[in-house]
């Protein structure tokens, strides 16, 4: 597949979601980052796109030899459960074939850069000096390139002087082509959100493909949408996430939520949840029914 080698955060060891997966299965760091090493190496040798078709939860219990990791690590975000096969989210970006001739062009191009002073050759172009790097690879021939292209510019441009100014049309705008991209959602970061400043309510231990779309709609929804005086709620990924910060904290003063007051009849078993806050339902609960207009 993809490789001998895996790219794994140099300060994974102090993560916030190894510690939470160490505290969900009780185990230490040494054996939470060794158990993730031989994950993301399993992906790595079997995968293209993170997808491991056949691997269930359990296997992953047995395979690490601790119990409950495969959950634990759903819950941090770092793997998604699809049904009996499992997925690593945004596989492609970090690890896999793509992944990895992105980060060794990436630094080629920086050794070279690095290691390799500008050369001049002079007479490159009509006899005059044209300045480019020297070395193995494509950034000298790429740098020459540009230089040259700059080189006839500057040479257009003293052809232009002296003729008499004429009047020329405004450039057309250039097109637009949909939407504004947004920022990525973070999602485990706003399933971390929900439980520190919700502890009370039920935690996330599984991130099923539903779930995870309702966590991208609702973003999305902050993101684009503006509140009662126009103002949008969130232009960031910071705004966003402070957004959910005081959507959850508000969600914390209401006594029917939270389950300090009695429930309906035939309602007195339900909780509130992550996934009510982000329907429609618990949206109008918490943001109607709170003087602060989100």
């Amino acid at each position: 597949m993809a490789g001998d080698w895996i790219k794994m955060r140099g300060n994974l060891w102090d993560h916030p979601r190894v510690a939470q997966i160490c505290d969900a299965t009780d185990v230490g760091e040494a054996t939470v980052v060794g158990a993730l090493f031989w994950l993301w190496s399993t992906a790595d040798q079997h995968s293209d796109d993170g997808l491991l078709v056949g691997l269930s939860l359990r296997q992953i219990d047995r395979k690490t030899g601790v119990v409950g990791f495969g959950d634990a690590v759903v819950a941090a975000g770092w793997l998604v459960a699809e049904g009996a096969n499992v997925r690593i989210p945004e596989f492609e970006e970090h690890n896999g074939s793509s992944a990895k001739k992105r980060m060794q062009t990436a630094r080629r191009v920086a050794a070279h850069k690095a290691g390799n002073a500008a050369d001049v050759d002079v007479g490159a172009v009509g006899g005059e000096a044209v300045t480019h790097e020297s070395g193995e690879g494509n950034a000298g021939s790429v740098t020459k390139a540009l230089a040259v292209r700059d080189l006839e510019k500057r040479r257009e441009e003293k052809r232009e002087e002296g003729k008499p100014s004429v009047a020329r049309p405004a450039a057309a705008a250039p097109p637009t082509h949909g939407a504004e991209r947004l920022p990525a959602c973070p999602v485990a970061q706003l399933v971390e959100l929900y439980h520190e400043v919700l502890p009370e309510l039920p935690r996330c231990r599984l991130m099923p493909e539903d779930r995870s779309k309702a966590i991208r709609r609702r973003w999305s929804w902050v993101l684009t949408s503006k509140k009662p005086d126009g103002v949008k709620r969130a232009q960031t990924s910071a705004d966003g996430m402070a957004w959910f910060r005081s959507y959850f904290e508000r969600a914390r003063c209401s006594d029917h939520l939270m389950g300090r007051v009695a429930r309906a009849a035939g309602h007195e078993g339900w909780q509130c949840d992550l996934d009510f806050l982000l329907g429609d339902k618990g949206m109008k609960a918490v943001i109607e029914k709170t003087e602060v207009t989100a």
